[in-house]
């Protein structure tokens, strides 16, 4: 399972570089830098929230994982 620090950091790098694909598109298409700016700041912010929430949800599935051995031994 993944700290809550790690998924955040993970959150940040992914929502990074999304945002500057999303921008530079919608920029290309719309080249009004009010909408772009707008549209953008709204989607990533709600994007991200989603996104964290999915991360968490994961880390509590079992299903397609392996046991890590020394983790085992530990406990």
């Amino acid at each position: 399972m993944d700290s809550t620090k790690r998924t955040l950091a993970k959150t940040a790098v992914y929502r990074g570089s999304i945002t500057i694909l999303l921008f530079a598109l919608l920029w290309l298409f719309t080249n009004d830098i009010y909408e772009t700016s707008l549209v953008t700041i709204i989607f990533n912010v709600a994007a991200t929230i989603i996104y964290y929430f999915h991360e968490r949800m994961w880390d509590k599935i079992r299903w397609g994982t392996r046991i890590d051995a020394k983790h085992v031994l530990e406990s």
